[in-house]
């Protein structure tokens, strides 16, 4: 008896040290080839437009830093920017609020989102492999899979050091930046932890649903699983429409399409071509700056120089950006109050709608759900799958600049611009509950209907 004892606490202590140290070579292997390829789509993405000569006078040296700085970029890690006279082109540091003509040292930080999806992707392949390789229960597999995060983000701040740049704006004041050493390190840590744990859980392929160590019933894992493809479903019809929606009312301003166009090309072709590669790398911030305010919500610039200052609200249904009133002025911000959008933006409701109501429908499916009611509450359940997924969303897709300098100058501050996170968390949390809810209910009395009129028997 007390050898069987002593066997079994060797196995748990055993099994302890293995979850620990297990694992690494594997997480380490991954955390490479994911820093590599997407160190290599930051490296196409300036040699392209160093090609097509988008950085005059600059060397393949600088291009290859550039490159660099978008990797930090894809991860949402802040450029630390020091300007001796601040002074963008067209004054856009008026327009921003930023303290211009001083010299400011500065944390910019935003994230292009297409560069962003790719690393995610990545980083659930390597947590995954990891996963496989070690193989047990599906916490086990979380945790190896989530060790990809440690070597990634050494990686990352380890190759911070080397990097800093010159930044050639035409017009504008001279620059120097650097990635944030600190966020160098915790982003990638943070992105590497949850998306290498995703991946580490779907190594185990189905098991994470019938595990009798997880679940107790088999009905929670049906649901759950329809809830989290109508969560998913939710936030990528969501963002498409509200990519379509935007194309449409481009097509019927083509003056405004114009007017870009002429805004970016004309330093040069070059220029122009820097910029629209930029911009097809940052569709998903766009989509997610409109489908807040399609929801209700707001496209805003918040906080302020030396002190934080009420919102100002550029895009939503009671402002619109377009529509500037003359004679009016906003002491806070320095901009002339907004009048409302064209009564057609009020189409835009539907993108919400039918995002809800379709990712609902598809949660009840996807669940099998087994009556009215179920379909309801899987419906509900995708709502907030979607609210959380969509915050995690915008906290990414956020632009924040922040100025350090003594607490009497001007030129320090906060300054944060696109959809307030907690804010489209409940605008989310509303339309995807009530709307999922909706349409997982009608998905349920379809698919009963369906089945009721299977059932009935032929006439004789």
């Amino acid at each position: 008896m007390g050898s069987a004892g002593t066997s079994e606490t060797e196995r748990v202590a055993i099994a302890r040290r293995s979850l620990f140290r297990g694992g690494w070579p594997q997480a380490t292997v991954g955390a490479l080839v994911t820093a590599l390829c997407v160190g290599a789509l930051g490296q196409s993405v300036a040699f392209v437009a160093f090609l097509a000569d988008a950085f005059p006078g600059a060397s393949a040296a600088q291009a290859a830093r550039y490159g660099g700085a978008l990797f930090y970029v894809f991860h949402h890690v802040g450029m630390a920017v020091h300007s001796p006279d601040l002074h963008l082109a067209d004054d856009a540091d008026r327009v921003l609020g930023w303290p211009s003509g001083r010299a400011v040292d500065a944390v910019i930080a935003f994230a292009l989102l297409s560069g962003t999806a790719v690393v995610m992707g990545l980083l659930i392949r390597a947590g995954r492999s990891a996963g496989e390789a070690v193989g047990g229960p599906e916490l086990r597999r979380v945790i190896h899979g989530a060790k990809v995060a440690v070597p990634y983000a050494l990686l990352s701040w380890s190759a911070s050091w080397a990097l800093s740049f010159q930044v050639s704006i035409p017009d504008s004041s001279p620059m120097s930046a650097h990635p944030s050493h600190i966020a160098s390190f915790l982003w990638p840590l943070a992105l590497g932890a949850v998306f290498g744990g995703v991946g580490g859980i779907r190594s185990a392929g189905d098991g994470m649903w019938t595990s009798p160590w997880l679940w107790a019933t088999e009905a929670w894992p049906r649901r759950w699983r329809g809830a989290l493809a109508g969560g998913m479903s939710m936030l990528g019809l969501g963002l498409v429409l509200s990519l379509a929606g935007l194309g449409v009312a481009a097509a019927s301003e083509p003056s405004i399409a114009a007017s870009y166009a002429g805004t970016v090309f004309r330093p040069g072709v070059g220029t122009g071509l820097m910029a629209v590669l930029l911009a097809l790398l940052a569709l998903p911030n766009v989509a997610a700056w409109i489908l807040v305010p399609a929801m209700g919500g707001c496209l805003e610039v918040g906080g302020g120089a030396g002190t934080s200052l009420p919102s100002f609200c550029f895009l939503s249904y009671e402002s619109f950006f377009g529509r500037p009133l003359p004679g009016t002025f906003n002491h806070f911000w320095g901009y002339p109050e907004l009048g409302q959008p064209p009564r057609a933006w009020l189409l835009f409701l539907l993108v919400p709608l039918v995002a809800v109501m379709v990712g609902g429908a598809l949660a009840a499916r996807r669940a099998e759900a087994r009556g009215r009611w179920e379909g309801l509450l899987v419906g509900a359940m995708a709502g907030g799958i979607f609210a959380v997924l969509l915050t995690g969303v915008l906290i990414l897709a956020a632009v924040t600049a922040r100025f350090e300098g003594p607490l009497t100058d001007v030129a320090t501050g906060y300054f944060r611009y696109g959809p307030y996170p907690p804010y489209g968390f409940e605008l989310a949390l509303g339309w995807g509950t009530l709307g999922g809810a909706t349409g997982g209910f009608l998905r349920a009395v379809v698919s009963g209907g369906a089945t009721r009129f299977a059932r009935r028997p032929a006439p004789s």
